[in-house]
């Protein structure tokens, strides 16, 4: 590795010794190559609250070749609700490609300790790369419910809104 890529520290220890640790700059855009977008919007029905939707945009990794991508959905997704500060989460798949890879269920507990007493409204929007395997994720490989069925995952923004609207 060269200096450009790690980070060299000088340290005095106890006994004035140098000790050089070295350290590597990590971003969370290494994680993954899926992209994302966060949009906020006004609460028609609650004055003063908003919504978020989280969009995730790319290809998630087959298998535990995705759990990468989870890992930075969720990191992406719990600065965004620490940041922004929303009364209800949207999360939309819409765009992006999922096939298989259990730890994207992971990414569905976005929010979910927020707030103590009660729960913290979540909805989930489904394209058409991705609804059958989430589907499968959540009921089962053999279950013959659809996606409607499960109550709070959609397929457009529409009815998404309208179920985080009713929680909150």
């Amino acid at each position: 590795m060269n200096a450009e890529m790690l980070g060299e520290m000088h340290l005095l220890n106890s006994s004035e010794e140098h000790m050089n640790i070295i350290t590597k700059q990590n971003k969370f855009e290494e994680l993954s190559d899926i992209k994302y977008e966060v949009h906020i919007g006004n609460s028609y029905i609650v004055d003063y609250q908003t919504i978020m939707i989280l969009k995730f945009i790319g290809v998630y990794g087959l298998g535990s070749s995705g759990n990468s991508d989870a890992t930075f959905m969720c990191a992406i997704g719990k600065a965004a609700l620490e940041a922004w500060d929303p009364s209800g989460l949207i999360i939309d798949l819409s765009d992006l490609s999922y096939q298989w890879g259990d730890l994207l269920e992971r990414v569905f507990d976005i929010g979910n300790d927020k707030y103590i007493d009660a729960p913290f409204p979540l909805a989930l929007i489904v394209g058409n790369s991705s609804e059958e395997a989430v589907r499968t994720l959540l009921l089962g490989i053999d279950s013959k419910k659809t996606i409607k069925e499960i109550g709070w995952v959609f397929k457009d923004l529409k009815d998404a809104w309208t179920y985080i609207e009713n929680k909150m």
